[in-house]
């Protein structure tokens, strides 16, 4: 049905929401304070609408016009419309409905910091890992809708670093006049998706391929790239799609690259993690070392690259589930002559119980990849932790591990960055303190 719907407040996932017939509507595109024009419809067993948008009666004064001419059919920034101020109160607000929601938390009794922003909105992503498809008989890279057979073209993201979409355009010409196939899962050959990670002014290129690999001419084509430092290649033909499990056979190319962040040179091998915002890293880094400062022993999990663990005076015990990561964070550990941290490779938890029962480490690290374990919490409710900083993307799984730690821990601030710029996600980092 048609009608018009005042928008009340905004979703999780940068939906308008507002109501017909006492009943909530959600609707994509429209922003909070708006009247907009919806043709309405309510699934069987459900108790809501959803509301496809027909037409703005009357804007917010927030609404800008959208940049991405993709933005529609891609879905991939819900708040691109959105000014930029608005987006990241949007955020806190998301921050202060989840603890709501999901917590018995006295949130007046936490400091909850404004969202920090970026400088760099546009051409920051410094790496994508993309689809080789076949669009109009025409070899391409791009995303489907979910759900759905729509195909986004990703070859001039207002997200990516310029050399990421010069390399799909360069990549989309060679692999066309060479008459490449896309991938066909009969016959199990064909190109499967392209991985391009930018270091400064250089590229870093990985194919996974069907069993047939990449043909002669597509890596005499690729050679005469000069931005291109590195060329890899992964035979896969496995329904899932965790690719880094196969080795990756170099072709030509540097096996490393050289990764700056706050103008500190470190070496990254191809498997490596690598920041998706560099700036938003930066700032993450610069909080948590801030929240800390006072700590004297720290146990860092899921810690990466452990570029932020290089940079902190304590001594410090870092894990990651990642070999890449704790072989390249040793290797740059050594080369800057940091002696008072340890990178260990294997299970965070697992790895984590004998330092803290070996040594009073007085703080943890911790970035929330899933929820926090029933072991973890016995660890640091039975240890002499005093200091937690958590770190999670995720504002609702933010709010439940946080209702669990604040069973033994007091949440002071939570001091959140716009990391996911355009989306509705936002990395917050929160400071307890044992009860």
């Amino acid at each position: 049905m048609k009608t018009t719907v005042e928008i009340k407040k905004m979703g999780i996932n940068g939906e308008g929401i507002g109501y017909i017939n006492r009943k909530v509507v959600f609707v994509k595109g429209a922003l909070l304070g708006e009247t907009v024009e919806v043709d309405a419809q309510q699934y069987k067993n459900k108790n809501y609408y959803f509301g496809d948008l027909i037409r703005v009666v009357q804007a917010s004064p927030m609404r800008v016009k959208n940049p991405c001419r993709a933005n529609k059919e891609c879905m991939g920034c819900n708040l691109l419309h959105y000014a930029y101020p608005a987006q990241l109160k949007h955020k806190k607000d998301l921050i202060k409905e989840s603890l709501k929601k999901y917590t018995e938390l006295d949130r007046s009794q936490i400091k909850i910091h404004d969202i920090v922003g970026m400088n760099q909105k546009k051409e920051f992503l410094t790496q994508v890992n993309l689809p080789i498809v076949d669009f109009k008989g025409k070899v391409t890279f791009g995303i489907y809708q979910r759900e759905t057979k729509y195909l986004t073209v990703m070859t001039h993201c207002l997200k990516h670093h310029p050399l990421i979409n010069q390399t799909l355009l360069d990549l989309e010409e060679i692999l066309n006049n060479t008459k490449c196939k896309t991938y066909n899962d009969k016959f199990r050959t064909g190109l499967r998706f392209i991985k391009i990670r930018v270091f400064q002014d250089k590229v870093q290129l990985i194919f996974i391929t069907g069993k047939d690999g990449l043909k002669d001419e597509v890596v005499a084509g690729i050679k005469k790239l000069k931005y291109v430092s590195g060329l890899f290649m992964s035979i896969n033909t496995a329904k899932y799609q965790d690719f880094e499990k196969q080795g990756y056979k170099k072709i030509f190319g540097n096996s490393k690259e050289e990764l700056y962040v706050d103008h500190q040179k470190y070496i990254l091998s191809v498997k490596s993690s690598l920041p998706d915002h560099i700036e938003a890293f930066e700032v993450e880094n610069k909080i948590i070392k801030t929240m800390i400062k006072e700590s004297q022993k720290v146990i860092s999990l899921n810690c990466g690259n452990g570029i932020l663990e290089m940079n902190l005076p304590q001594e410090v015990v870092a894990i990651d589930n990642k070999k890449e990561n704790i072989e390249d964070a040793t290797y740059n550990a050594k080369a800057l002559g940091k002696d008072n941290i340890r990178f260990v490779y294997g299970d965070s938890l697992k790895k984590m119980v004998p330092f803290a029962k070996k040594k009073d480490y007085d703080t943890v690290i911790i970035r929330g990849i899933n929820r926090i374990s029933d072991e973890l919490k016995d660890t640091l409710r039975l240890g002499k932790v005093k200091t937690v900083i958590y770190v999670n993307s995720s504002t609702s799984m933010l709010a439940k591990d946080l209702q669990e730690l604040s069973k033994y821990y007091k949440v002071i601030e939570i001091k959140a960055v716009d990391s996911h710029i355009y989306q509705s996600y936002v990395t917050s980092i929160v400071k307890l303190i044992k009860k």
